[in-house]
């Protein structure tokens, strides 16, 4: 349903990645690619590299045109890049398999859509896919630049008439204001960072916090619940206790299934880049 021949991970090693979007080759940072590099000639064609020891990005003049109309098409969702002062360029292309797990069960024939509500929801990417297909999807995250940027994304992808409500604020406050009003979803979806800040300065610790957000996500939960996932990389996260607590608590939603993977990518040898762990729960 969802693919693209706009990305390609051609190799990775010695903490950074080489990677091919839509014509430019990127090298920049992954704390994920601890081997050796395949050694692709590649890597002295880079038009873009990501200097982490400076914060910036060194450009040739190669690409320095193109980088204004510099989009990768994913299925139906067209993104645009741009390369931020953090190393990102406004993808994760390590997200785009969950799509197809999330949208393989088929839309009920209802009157009412299928309520989806994503979390730390970046530059819209999954947001896009799911309203594409027909879910009502409410997108949060803290940075208004960043929500920007997706409703950006969305005008590109022809969805401007898509059911997203856009939403700029921290999540875990968020979540338990819904969690006041009574709101329900069927899918939630979360990408936590392991620190950040809320939209007033709020600080953000997943292994502190993310106990707290998961309880309220699961207060969210309609009775015809379907999905959640939640994706990271933050180290020392043990997401099987969290899921053994998740379903102590809430006994009548009970986890149909749980499932912890790695997230990656492979490249052209066909090695998986470690790209952090998605959780998966389903009813």
């Amino acid at each position: 349903m969802f693919s693209t021949s706009q990305y390609q991970l051609i190799d990775f090693g010695n903490g950074r990645k080489l990677e091919q979007i839509n014509g430019i080759i990127v090298d920049r940072p992954s704390p994920g690619a601890v081997d050796r590099p395949l050694g692709s000639p590649d890597w002295e064609k880079a038009e873009l590299q990501f200097d982490e020891n400076r914060n910036r990005w060194n450009y040739r003049d190669s690409c320095s045109d193109r980088l204004e109309e510099w989009f990768c098409e994913i299925g139906t969702v067209r993104m645009r890049l741009k390369p931020t002062s953090t190393g990102q360029i406004g993808i994760f292309p390590e997200h785009w398999e969950h799509w197809n797990w999330i949208a393989s069960n088929p839309i009920p024939k209802t009157d009412e859509p299928i309520r989806v509500l994503n979390l730390f929801a970046y530059t819209g990417a999954t947001s896009l896919a799911l309203a594409s297909q027909g879910y009502s999807v409410t997108h949060v995250d803290s940075s208004k630049p960043t929500v920007a940027w997706a409703r950006e994304n969305c005008a590109a992808s022809g969805l401007g008439e898509a059911p997203i409500r856009w939403i700029v604020d921290d999540a875990l406050k968020f979540v338990e204001r819904e969690v006041r009003r009574g709101s329900l979803y069927e899918i939630i979806l979360l990408d936590p960072p392991t620190f950040g800040h809320g939209t007033n300065k709020q600080r953000w610790e997943v292994h502190r916090d993310l106990p707290r957000l998961l309880n309220g996500c699961w207060k969210l939960l309609s009775e015809h619940r379907r999905n959640v996932l939640l994706t990271g990389h933050s180290q020392n996260m043990d997401l099987r206790q969290l899921a053994r607590d998740l379903e102590d608590e809430f006994g009548s939603k009970s986890i149909g299934t749980f499932k912890i993977q790695q997230a990656y990518l492979m490249d052209q040898g066909d090695r998986k880049l470690d790209c952090g762990y998605a959780c998966k729960f389903c009813w």
